[in-house]
């Protein structure tokens, strides 16, 4: 399922031309702790990982793309969790899924995005 998102802010517009594509997958995640991401300056951020929970996802995608690694996944576990952002390559997003079929992902809501 392909979601595509137009948004109304002019600094999203801006941003929203350089995503190429954006997916969203519901009730699933890929890596565990070791693997999210946070900006250098620690924007948003609220304790060791993860990003503050009441931030809107167009506000996550422009933390995303203003950081020099680009995370291609952005994940959101449910309506009272922290956004966490993470890096993995195209090929082992489905692999890296699977990986998590030991715990419960159903409340996980997953952006996979490809930058230009």
């Amino acid at each position: 399922m392909k979601y595509f998102f137009l948004l109304k802010k002019d600094t999203y517009c801006v941003i929203m031309n350089h995503i190429v594509m954006m997916e969203r997958l519901t009730g699933v995640d890929v890596g565990y702790h070791s693997s999210n991401m946070h900006p250098a300056d620690r924007e948003g951020c609220v304790g060791k990982n993860g990003i503050d929970k009441t931030l809107t996802l167009e506000r996550v995608i422009e933390l995303a793309y203003k950081m020099e690694s680009k995370p291609n996944i952005i994940i959101k576990a449910g309506p009272n969790a922290k956004w966490y952002l993470k890096r993995f390559s195209k090929e082992v997003i489905e692999e890296e899924i699977k990986k998590q079929s030991w715990r419960d992902t159903s409340r996980c809501m997953m952006y996979v995005i490809e930058w230009d």
